[in-house]
């Protein structure tokens, strides 16, 4: 089964948020419920400080904690990219997913009493009927400034090393690879 994953070279990334904006745009969340962030690291010695951005969302994981927790059976892998979605018919608003996350993913909507998280604008990246893509790129990957978001069709889990305070990769099996010279 492909599994679709976002590599994110944080060389890239200025921190402009844009991301960001275009996630809540397109995915027309409430206040508060942000399922794109931008995160902030400072590093480096004197005399060369260095200042780091990632960008982070829903890793669409191999082995997801929030499917294993779900009691309602609302949280599923799709059978053919391997994307991790919330069948808001289902979702009760527990927030068991929230608590089992160890990336902050799942986000409660108040207004709905739902949990919500990205679904990778699935909508814009698959076919109606999900067996295909079409071309389209998430909208935070679309909008990125300085090409540092890249949606990656056929994941494969990276050899590299994740960002300071990025959870053990074992728990879950992330779908996203850190490009970074730190």
């Amino acid at each position: 089964m492909p599994q679709l994953g976002f590599k994110v070279d944080l060389s890239r990334c200025v921190g402009c948020r844009a991301c960001e904006v275009a996630c809540k745009q397109e995915q027309n969340t409430v206040r508060g419920v942000r399922f794109r962030q931008v995160c902030e690291r400072e590093g480096g010695q004197y005399p060369t400080p260095k200042r780091l951005f990632a960008s982070i969302s829903c890793n669409h994981c191999a082995e997801p904690a929030c499917l294993k927790a779900c009691p309602q059976g609302a949280i599923a892998k799709d059978p053919n990219f391997g994307l991790v979605l919330i069948d808001q018919e289902k979702c009760v608003g527990c927030r068991y997913c929230a608590g089992v996350c160890p990336y902050g993913a799942p986000q409660y909507n108040a207004s709905s009493g739902k949990t919500e998280k990205c679904t990778l604008c699935v909508s814009r990246v698959l076919t109606a009927d999900r067996t295909a893509l079409t071309g389209w790129q998430p909208a935070c990957v679309a909008t990125c400034i300085g090409k540092a978001l890249e949606l990656v069709p056929d994941f494969t889990v990276p050899a590299g090393t994740d960002p300071a305070n990025f959870a053990d990769r074992t728990m879950t099996k992330p779908s996203i690879e850190f490009v970074w010279d730190w």
